[in-house]
């Protein structure tokens, strides 16, 4: 099952001496019929990124809203799982 969130970059900066981005988003707000649907579901949280493409770091303008799908990925072997150790 996939299920999708919809959020609004916060925040994105390239650090100047390691070139990596930070990009951080928050859950929309409830400012259309949409959005209302999305912030009644999770209506506080944060998504905080570190990214090194900067290609991809550009994809995240400020106050561009982003659909994020989050679906279950095939589990690790219980004895290497990083919650185990």
């Amino acid at each position: 099952m996939t299920i999708r969130a919809k959020f609004t970059v916060q925040f994105n900066r390239i650090n100047s001496s390691t070139q990596v981005a930070d990009v951080v988003m928050s859950p929309v707000l409830a400012t259309t019929e949409e959005n209302l649907a999305f912030w009644e579901a999770t209506p506080a949280g944060q998504i905080s990124l570190q990214i090194t493409n900067p290609k991809a770091a550009a994809e995240f303008e400020v106050g561009a809203d982003i659909y994020v799908d989050f679906t279950r990925a095939t589990p690790r072997e219980p004895d290497t799982a990083i919650w185990k150790q």
